[in-house]
Parts: structure tokens; sequence; C-alpha cells
């Protein structure tokens, strides 16, 4: 499965991880590989926020 002909946003989270597991599982780190690790992170960013900006709030 490839998902590079397709926009990332239309792509399930489900969709996303499984390819992300599967070019991590082969070794191969591609240009997909970025692209889709920096989706992921911007989706757990979006539902959970930033953590580090949260706790230097917190310590301030």
């Amino acid at each position: 499965m490839t998902l590079h002909h397709l926009t990332l946003d239309h792509v399930s989270d489900d969709a996303l991880m499984a390819r992300l597991y599967e070019l991590a599982r082969s070794d191969r780190h591609t240009v997909e590989t970025a692209q889709i690790d920096a989706e992921v992170y911007s989706r757990l960013l979006q539902t959970y926020g930033d953590a580090e900006a949260d706790t230097a709030r917190v310590a301030a």
C-alpha cells in the first residue's frame, strides 16, 4: 500500500498508522515516511495540544 498519490488529509488515522508501521518495519525511511510522520504528529497536536507549552505555562 502506498499513500503518496493521495492527499494525506483525506486518509484515515488507521491507514496512516498502518503505512507508517509498514515502512518502519521494512526499515525504509523515505520522503513518504517523513510526510506521514509529519501528518501523524500534526494530528496528535490538533487532538492533544502541545504538552511542552502547557507544562511551561503551569511552571510559570
